[in-house]
């Protein structure tokens, strides 16, 4: 006759392989984030130790260490045409790297000249960068914004009328608040008075 668990044919229940199977899966899981938690938290841990050591360093004299990320704007150090429309036909798979090598090899004479044009190509790349670093400097709008503050304020200091204004209307607010202060501990004294004599 009939005998066994119903229960454990029904997809719910904790006892069926692919139960426990999920539960080893999910498991396994949760074990590999948390490897990966604790490695990232100690490559953290590494990267603040070397942030305060090189920190330290420069503090104590040695190479500061610079984040800007101006690099990231300026002009490759290529070749020049020719090597951007090599690198353009290899990407396109019209030619073989080493079809290019070859080029490059027997072109090797000629590649003295092309230094110096390369060299020279660099230093009007790094003037551009300038400029534009300038240009930036100049298009800026909190800078703008800054500056007319500034010129708004030297205006009001050259200014005396305005700066006698001022002062009295600051010299009025003062009063005012000693006045405040001064009411105000005078209403709380005979509420205080009031307060001891009781009901």
């Amino acid at each position: 006759m009939g005998g066994g668990d119903l229960n454990l044919k029904k997809s719910w229940h904790p006892g069926t392989f692919k139960n426990q199977e999920r539960v080893w899966k999910e498991e396994r899981k949760a074990a590999d984030e948390e490897k990966k938690i604790q490695q990232m938290r100690k490559e953290l841990e590494e990267e603040r130790q070397i942030q305060e050591l090189q920190q330290l360093s420069e503090r104590n004299g040695g190479k500061k260490r610079s984040d800007r990320l101006d690099w990231m704007y300026q002009a490759a150090p290529s070749g020049g045409a020719r090597d951007e429309k090599d690198q353009e036909d290899y990407l396109l798979g019209k030619r073989s790297v080493d079809d290019i090598l070859k080029q490059k090899a027997a072109g090797g004479m000629k590649s003295l000249s092309k230094d110096s044009d390369n060299f020279m190509k660099q230093q009007v790349g790094k003037a551009n960068s300038i400029k534009d670093l300038q240009a930036k400097v100049r298009e800026d709008p909190l800078l703008a914004i800054k500056r007319r503050e500034q010129a708004s304020l030297e205006q009001l200091m050259k200014n005396p009328i305005k700066m006698r204004q001022l002062k009295e209307s600051k010299e009025g607010k003062d009063k005012d608040k000693k006045k405040k202060s001064k009411r105000s501990k005078e209403d709380k004294a005979p509420q205080e008075a009031q307060g001891l004599q009781g009901p």
